[in-house]
C-alpha cells in the first residue's frame, strides 16, 4: 500500500514539474503573433495557463509511461 501511495505521490509531482517547465517554456513565445491584440489581457493569460497544463501533462505521461513500461521489461525475462 506504501508503494502505490510513493507512486502517485511521484506522479502529482513529475506532472507538477512538467507543467511548470512547461509554462516557463510557454512564456518565452511572442504571442502577439498568434492572438488577436483586441484579446483580453485575462483571456491570453488563461490561454498561455491552459496551453502549459496541456503541454506539461503531456509530456509528464510520456514520461511516466515510458519509466513504467521499463519497469515491467523485467517481467519478460
Amino acid at each position: 500500500m506504501k508503494q502505490i501511495g510513493i507512486q502517485n505521490l511521484l506522479i502529482i509531482f513529475s506532472h507538477l514539474f512538467f507543467i511548470w517547465i512547461a509554462f516557463m517554456a510557454v512564456q518565452t513565445l511572442d504571442w502577439d503573433k498568434f492572438l488577436r491584440p483586441q484579446l483580453n489581457s485575462n483571456l491570453g493569460k488563461l490561454l498561455l495557463i491552459f496551453v502549459a497544463i496541456t503541454l506539461g501533462y503531456s509530456v509528464s505521461s510520456f514520461f511516466i509511461s515510458l519509466v513504467q513500461a521499463f519497469q515491467n521489461l523485467i517481467f519478460m525475462f
